[in-house]
């Protein structure tokens, strides 16, 4: 049986629990490589691993108790990347509106970069 969050307001739930839902979300998508830290790929060419992600994702809290979300992800180069971050916006939009009680106010994703296949 699935267990609602109907009375938590927004800023109830926990940074770090919103970010959690966000990196199952993501991270099934398909042409999702990995998710990139916005900083790190301006100097350098990293990306994080999968259980690493913590600062990678970024969630915004506003008074009406509502929150976004911004991610910046790594895509493979097999796929196209229009409709791959289409999909995985509207899969984070689903899965933290479900989780979270119709908080999401919004999703932003955005492909940092694109990962060449060996």
């Amino acid at each position: 049986m699935e267990k609602k969050n109907a009375n938590i307001p927004a800023s109830g739930y926990h940074t770090l629990d919103i970010k959690n839902e966000t990196k199952k979300a993501v991270l099934a998508c398909y042409g999702v490589v990995g998710i990139v830290k916005r900083e790190d790929t301006l100097r350098s060419d990293k990306i994080l691993k999968k259980g690493i992600v913590e600062d990678a994702i970024y969630v915004k809290k506003y008074p009406n108790r509502t929150f976004s979300v911004d991610v910046y992800l790594a895509l493979s180069q097999e796929v196209k990347v229009t409709e791959a971050l289409a999909e995985a916006q509207k899969t984070i939009m689903y899965l933290l509106n479900k989780t979270f009680n119709k908080c999401c106010a919004s999703v932003n994703v955005y492909g940092e970069k694109i990962i060449l296949s060996h």
